[in-house]
C-alpha cells in the first residue's frame, strides 16, 4: 500500500521536475511529450521563428510550429507555437518568450519585419503595433496597474526595452525605465600639476605650482548597460588651465610657465539608485586628456654685481600630448519630468606623468541637462 502512494506522488510531481529540468537544459515540447536534454541546432532569429532542428544519433530532425507547442534553449530564449496573421494570412509559428507572468510578451521576426505580442491569463493574444500606438496597446492591457514613473512613454520598440517595462508590470514595480539620455555640461574644474622631473632648470627643486581653477564645458551621453541600472558614461569636456613657478635666489631668477588647453574624454561605468525623482550616482572608470595647447616657457634671469642679465625665453613643450588616467565621482540626479533630468557631480581625476613629466589631477563640480 506504502508502495502505491509512493508512486502516485512521483506520478504526480514527474511534470513538475520535467518542467524545472527543462528550463536548464535543451527542450521540445508537444502537446502529450516533454523531451529534455534535445541537442537543438540554434539557427538565425529568423529561422528559429519558422522551425527548429533535432540532432539524434547523426540524423537531423526538422520540427515546425505544427508538430511542437514550445521549445527550448539551455540558458534561454524559449519558443512557443502559436497562430500570428501576416500580410493578411494566418499562420503558424514560434514566438519567442521575452517574458513571462501575468503578461506574457513575445517577439516574432522574419525578413524584413519584427512584432510583438501580448498574452494574458491564457484568453488575450494581442499584437503590439510598430508605430507610436504601441504604447496605448500596452496602457490599454495593463489598466490593473498604476504606472507612476512614466515608464511606458520611455519605452521603446525593441525587446530589451519592452521586456523591462512588462517585468515592471509582472512584478508590481514602479521603476524608471533605463533609456539613453544626452546633453551638455557646464562647471568648475580645479587642476594640480607637478613640475616635471626631467625639465632643465637648476632650481627645479624649490619650484612648485599653484593649483590653478578653470570654467568647463561639454557634452556627454549616458547610455545603459542591459537595460539596467548601470549605465555607460562618456563624453567631453573643455578646460583651459594656467600655472606659473618662480624660485629666486642671490644670483638668479626663474620663472616656469604652463598654459594647457585640454579636451577630456571620459569612459565611465555608472550605478544610478532606481529612486523615482531624486536619483544618487556613482561613476568609475577610465578618462583621457587630449592636450589641445600645452605650452611650456623658461624665464631666466641672473644677478651680476649691478647687472641683471635677460636670457632668451626656453620653449620646453612636453613629450606627450595624450594623457590617460582614471577617474571617479558621484552625484545627484533630478527628474525634471519623466524624459528631462538636470544633475549635480563631483569628480576627481588622476593622470600619471609618463617618463618624467608631470602628473595631473583635476576636481570637477558640474551641472548636467539632458534631454
Amino acid at each position: 500500500m506504502n508502495n502505491i502512494k509512493i508512486w502516485l506522488i512521483i506520478i504526480i510531481l514527474l511534470p513538475l521536475v520535467q518542467s524545472a529540468y527543462s528550463q536548464k537544459n535543451n527542450y521540445i515540447e508537444s502537446d502529450s511529450v516533454l523531451v529534455a536534454g534535445a541537442n537543438l541546432v540554434n539557427g538565425l532569429p529568423a529561422d528559429n521563428a519558422q522551425f527548429i532542428v533535432v540532432k539524434k544519433k547523426g540524423q537531423e530532425t526538422r520540427y515546425t510550429p505544427d508538430q511542437l507547442t514550445g521549445y527550448g534553449f539551455k540558458g534561454g530564449p524559449e519558443y512557443r507555437s502559436r497562430n500570428i496573421t501576416v500580410a493578411g494570412q494566418t499562420k503558424r509559428v514560434f514566438l519567442e518568450e521575452l517574458g513571462a507572468g501575468k503578461i506574457t510578451l513575445y517577439y516574432y521576426t522574419e525578413k524584413g519585419l519584427k512584432r510583438f505580442f501580448l498574452e494574458k491569463d491564457s484568453t488575450l493574444f494581442v499584437e503590439i503595433p510598430d508605430s507610436d500606438e504601441f504604447r496605448t496597446r500596452i496602457y490599454e492591457n495593463t489598466g490593473d496597474f498604476e504606472w507612476k514613473a512614466n515608464q511606458v512613454e520611455l519605452a521603446r520598440y525593441n525587446k530589451k526595452s519592452l521586456a523591462k517595462l512588462i517585468s515592471f508590470y509582472n512584478n508590481g514595480r514602479n521603476r524608471p525605465l533605463p533609456y539613453p539620455r544626452f546633453g551638455l555640461t557646464a562647471g568648475y574644474s580645479m587642476m594640480f600639476l607637478t613640475v616635471p622631473h626631467d625639465i632643465s632648470i637648476g632650481q627645479r627643486s624649490s619650484l612648485s605650482f599653484t593649483p590653478a581653477s578653470s570654467a568647463q564645458l561639454g557634452i556627454f551621453a549616458d547610455l545603459p548597460v542591459a537595460m539596467s541600472n548601470f549605465s555607460l558614461n562618456t563624453g567631453v569636456n573643455l578646460s583651459k588651465h594656467g600655472f606659473s613657478a618662480n624660485s629666486v635666489d642671490a644670483e638668479s631668477d626663474v620663472d616656469l610657465v604652463v598654459n594647457i588647453t585640454s579636451a577630456n574624454v571620459p569612459v565611465l561605468i555608472r550605478y544610478t539608485v532606481p529612486t523615482r525623482v531624486w536619483r544618487p550616482f556613482v561613476n568609475a572608470g577610465g578618462i583621457c586628456s587630449f592636450h589641445l595647447k600645452y605650452e611650456r616657457d623658461i624665464y631666466t634671469s641672473e644677478f651680476s654685481q649691478d647687472n641683471i642679465i635677460i636670457n632668451e625665453v626656453v620653449h620646453q613643450p612636453p613629450s606627450y600630448r595624450v594623457s590617460p588616467g582614471y577617474s571617479v565621482g558621484a552625484g545627484l540626479q533630478y527628474n525634471l519630468n519623466y524624459r528631462i533630468v538636470a544633475s549635480l557631480e563631483m569628480r576627481y581625476s588622476q593622470l600619471p606623468g609618463k617618463q618624467g613629466e608631470s602628473d595631473m589631477s583635476f576636481t570637477e563640480v558640474f551641472v548636467s541637462y539632458s534631454f
